[in-house]
């Protein structure tokens, strides 16, 4: 790819943000496995969630062989069309076998889906434009762990159109990742093994900016085997960029409203049903107005 087919569309924290004009054609991603089902063993077997009301099949992306599964390196994602976002995504990470990768910074549209699908610009830009963030839902450093070179690759894989959603720059710095550290040392075994289900919660009356509509929230679910406890466990958390696209302002983290909330409070409000971790929830049980609040990762409640 030469220079002049990419673009550079914004500075930020992390350095120069680019974003390549060609999409990645399908032969680029011979290889990639995806997310992994059995990644936390024979007993522990974590589907993808089902997809049901109110997402329509007919809003999700398509591969040209009809699936909707978009495999990378150690994740998968399901892109929404009329969103032109990820629904979710889904990542197996392996603790004892991460890589220190260097940051890559140069963003792209995935060929395998139509380019009018996703969105790497609209609504990304500066800040002090009162632009948005290209928020990972799997997060860059997650899936890269095994060989160097596949750590590698999975870095590379974090940065496509499909990966990403609009996020205020201070939130999506936020507690998140340290919470799947917390979690990631609370499993069973040596590797330290998790996986992560990331996702916006895309509601009809979510704010407009720049022609496109700005999740207000946005969920996550770890599925883990406890080392308390031996068993496949879930914990879900739910993060609200809400009080600055209301106001302007958000002047710490409480702003942001981590919690942790109900597996099945995250079914109601996304439409997704994770099969697999019914009963394995840590808040199983519990009301679907239950709140959790997180100020600090010990506010996490964990299996007994």
């Amino acid at each position: 790819m030469s220079d002049a087919d990419i673009q550079v569309v914004s500075s930020s924290w992390a350095g120069i943000q680019r974003v390549a004009a060609t999409p990645k054609p399908p032969e680029f991603f011979e290889g990639r496995q995806g997310y992994s089902a059995g990644f936390l063993g024979r007993d522990a077997h974590v589907a993808l969630p089902a997809i049901g009301e109110p997402v329509s099949m007919d809003d999700i992306a398509r591969l040209e062989d009809g699936s909707f599964e978009l495999r990378y390196q150690h994740f998968s994602t399901v892109q929404c069309i009329s969103r032109r976002v990820p629904l979710y995504s889904a990542c197996n990470i392996d603790g004892g076998k991460s890589k220190n990768v260097p940051r890559h910074d140069t963003w792209n549209y995935d060929g395998r889906i139509r380019k009018e699908y996703q969105m790497l610009r609209e609504a990304y830009g500066p800040g002090q434009e009162g632009k948005f963030s290209r928020g990972h839902m799997t997060r860059r450093q997650d899936p890269n762990w095994g060989p160097l070179a596949t750590a590698q690759r999975a870095n590379i894989d974090t940065f496509f159109a499909t990966n990403a959603c609009p996020q205020w720059q201070p939130f999506n710095e936020g507690l998140w990742g340290d919470l799947e550290d917390y979690v990631l040392s609370n499993a069973q075994g040596d590797d330290k093994r998790i996986s992560v289900f990331t996702g916006p919660i895309l509601r009809t009356d979510d704010p407009e900016r720049f022609g496109i509509r700005i999740p207000r929230d946005f969920w996550k679910v770890v599925a883990f085997v406890s080392e308390a406890t031996g068993e496949l466990s879930a914990i879900a958390y739910l993060m609200s960029q809400g009080t600055w696209l209301d106001s302007g302002v958000a002047r710490d983290l409480e702003d942001f409203g981590t919690s942790q909330r109900p597996l099945a409070f995250i079914e109601a409000e996304t439409g997704l049903r994770f099969e697999s971790l019914q009963g394995r929830d840590v808040l199983d049980g519990a009301d679907l107005a239950f709140v959790q609040p997180i100020r600090r990762f010990a506010d996490t409640k964990l299996p007994a």
